[in-house]
């Protein structure tokens, strides 16, 4: 049961129901999706995922500190049309300058929930250059951590989609950690199989979503073509894998 003020959350596990009532408002199509309604702004899933990920943060973030600090230069792969600063200038650059990225970026949400909520009278975030850096990612990622559910409810960009770029709290903390991921290769690696043509494009782009809320615990499955979207559950790509089939076969 939501809370009665509340609106759907703005997080990616409305993604399928965004776009669907996109597709609706533009094509008429109807759909059975519900959306996650927030509590009051951000649903309880999205709210624990943050809670997760910002908890992950500083072990994340210490490995790519290690690969600043004892990184070793890419194997030279260049070709006849590389340019000379297509690779890193020195061993370790690509993971300093991430470093550098993300706590700023971490560190200026700390400082503007701390603002928000008073607890300082200005926005002048005090300077701690002179502190250890991972003294720095710990407090920063603790404040977060301090002040997560105030922020992910009543931040003034709590109501923004999750989109990169936006200032939601919880659209942040899902980057940052992506981002720290990504370039530690510490994210899970999916299984992919082969699935039937899109219904609608019949383009070979169906895949199991990673990021859409899950029913039954069974994934959405979706198109990648960027001009389709579409989007099914499990049971109804099921349903139409049968009647594929069933059409394939009675041609046969």
């Amino acid at each position: 049961m939501h809370h009665p003020v509340s609106k759907p959350c703005p997080g990616p596990c409305n993604n399928a129901w965004r776009r669907a009532e996109t597709l609706l408002a533009s094509d008429g199509a109807e759909h059975h999706l519900t959306p996650s309604w927030g509590q009051p702004t951000q649903c309880d899933a999205c709210v624990e995922r943050a809670r997760r990920q910002l908890a992950e943060l500083p072990e994340l973030l210490t490995a790519v500190q290690l690969e600043a600090l004892y990184g070793t230069r890419p194997q030279n792969t260049a070709t006849i049309h590389s340019r000379p600063n297509d690779t890193p200038a020195w061993p370790g650059q690509a993971a300093r300058l991430l470093i550098d990225t993300l706590l700023g970026e971490i560190e200026e949400l700390a400082a503007d929930v701390i603002y928000q909520r008073r607890i300082w009278r200005d926005s002048n975030q005090p300077d701690r250059t002179a502190m250890r850096e991972g003294r720095r990612i710990t407090d920063a990622c603790h404040t977060l951590a301090t002040h997560l559910d105030w922020m992910m409810q009543h931040h003034p960009a709590a109501s923004e989609p999750h989109d990169h770029g936006n200032a939601n709290p919880g659209g942040q903390i899902r980057h940052w950690h992506a981002a720290a991921q990504r370039f530690t290769k510490a994210h899970p690696q999916y299984d992919v199989r082969k699935m039937a043509p899109c219904p609608r494009c019949k383009g070979p782009y169906l895949a199991e979503s990673r990021d859409l809320r899950l029913v039954d615990d069974r994934p959405y499955i979706e198109c990648r073509d960027p001009d389709c979207r579409r989007i099914m559950t499990g049971a109804e790509y099921d349903t139409y894998v049968k009647a594929l089939a069933a059409v394939v076969t009675q041609a046969a």
